[in-house]
């Protein structure tokens, strides 16, 4: 066996040997790990994220249900701006929105009619 096979095997077994010593230590289970979440408890919903074209961004998305706004806050360099809000009552009606040309494939009349021949069959 080569060094870089002997080297590969020593660092591995340092890993199992690392995994086992915190699975022991958290007894037995490994730490649950969570995905993000929207939270409001019925109130208002929150979502951050970073931004998508700037660096040293980041965006807060706030959802409220009872006036349907969401609200988009942008934090970057020490500073907290309002990015944009948004009243959704009239989008909300649209079973679908095809902006520039680019349409939503199946549309929601394509999928209605085949739904409703599914269940007919």
């Amino acid at each position: 066996m080569d060094r870089s096979h002997l080297l590969v095997a020593f660092l591995l077994g340092v890993c199992v040997s690392l995994g086992t010593a915190l699975v022991m230590q958290s007894g037995g289970a490994l730490p649950q790990a969570h995905a993000q979440a929207a939270a409001g408890g019925g109130q208002m919903f929150a979502v951050t994220g970073t931004g998508t074209t700037q660096t040293n961004r980041d965006v807060l998305f706030v959802l409220d249900p009872n006036t349907t706004r969401l609200m988009v806050y942008e934090y970057k360099d020490g500073r907290l701006t309002v990015g944009a809000i948004r009243n959704m009552e009239f989008d909300a009606r649209f079973q679908e929105w095809a902006d520039r040309g680019r349409d939503q494939r199946p549309s929601v009349k394509d999928m209605k009619v085949a739904s409703e021949k599914q269940k007919d069959n």
